[in-house]
């Protein structure tokens, strides 16, 4: 039975396209070249093997009723002059294949949508359809799609969208990264007086001389005290960090008068108090005790801390096993 689609005519060089519009019902049509080493017409295709997981998340993406995929996925048909077009309407013969060049996981969950009826059949989908592309034609333009397509960073949208409460658009989020998101909002912007208040450079903001980390490392770093607090709300946490913070000054304040001189303020400081040392101790004190818990501080001195002192928390090096042997170094004098 011929497939026929209200679309778009155009070209691009000398290749005939068209936008159209198909339903998930006309979805099962569709071809997709997998790659197939012992393919015995030397024809081994090029598309990934499925990946479930993606497929199914795809589908329960379906659940909320305000969901929507408008990105067009790309077919092509490999025949020339096979597809037939008239006034807005394009029509694909019985027995021509359409190949589906770019949209594997996506054709798939909408069919699993389909099927477990989260939408109807009739539900509309952009597609680009291009005509007289080859096998490794298509495989070329697969390839360019997937490789030269920057990923983005979306931390500035994340952050727009749990500023105002949407944070059910929000795909793909770990349970810890929304109140850290939140927190770390809180600390610069909001809660005065602790030493991050106007350090922290948000997504995509002009770098200022006031800004000592970035939100994006900053949220990374409270991954361990949220997973351990989870239950706490994120105005109370960030209060609490606050305090934290504050009392660390408070112990080692020669440390904070040159930040950028220093590492307490930078990646080492921030992981090391952050993700080791703050899960403990906001978990056991009261903020009040927060100053008097931290000053063992005291004893390492300011010095220690210096970005050019070897022999300080420099000595301890970067990554995470670094900032894990420089906590470990701290709690010996807390």
């Amino acid at each position: 039975m011929s497939l026929v689609f209200p679309a778009i005519e155009f070209r691009q060089r000398n290749t005939p396209m068209y936008i159209a519009v198909v339903t998930v019902g006309d979805l099962d049509h569709f071809s997709v070249a997998l790659w197939n080493p012992e393919s015995v017409e030397g024809r081994r295709g090029y598309q990934r093997k499925l990946d479930k997981g993606r497929v199914e998340k795809i589908a329960r993406y379906f659940e909320r009723q305000d969901a929507i995929m408008p990105v067009a996925g790309l077919l092509n048909v490999r025949e020339k002059n096979s597809l037939k077009y008239s006034k807005g309407m394009l029509t694909i013969p019985d027995g021509v294949h359409l190949y589906v060049v770019d949209m594997q996981h996506r054709m798939k969950g909408l069919i699993l949508a389909k099927e477990n009826r989260l939408i109807p059949r009739s539900f509309p989908f952009p597609v680009v359809i291009t005509e007289n592309l080859s096998h490794l034609d298509e495989a070329a333009q697969f390839y360019i799609i997937n490789t030269k397509a920057k990923k983005m960073d979306v931390a500035l949208t994340r952050r727009l969208l749990i500023e105002n409460n949407r944070v059910k658009d929000i795909a793909e989020v770990k349970p810890w990264e929304i109140p850290a998101v939140r927190i770390t909002i809180a600390l610069n912007n909001k809660i005065q007086g602790n030493p991050w208040f106007g350090a922290i450079r948000q997504p995509n903001e002009e770098k200022l001389l006031s800004h000592i980390a970035t939100e994006k490392s900053f949220v990374s770093s409270l991954r361990n005290l949220l997973i351990r607090k989870r239950s706490l709300k994120a105005d109370k946490v960030a209060k609490d960090l606050a305090a934290f913070w504050i009392a660390i000054k408070a112990n080692i304040p020669d440390a904070f008068n040159e930040p950028k001189s220093y590492l307490i303020q930078k990646t080492a400081g921030i992981f090391a108090f952050n993700f080791f040392i703050a899960p403990r101790i906001l978990h056991k004190y009261n903020s009040k005790e927060y100053i008097k818990r931290l000053a063992g501080l005291k004893k390492l001195k300011a010095d220690f801390w210096k970005g050019k002192n070897e022999s300080g928390a420099r000595r301890f090096g970067t990554g995470m096993a670094g900032y894990a042997n420089l906590a470990h170094h701290i709690e010996k004098y807390l």
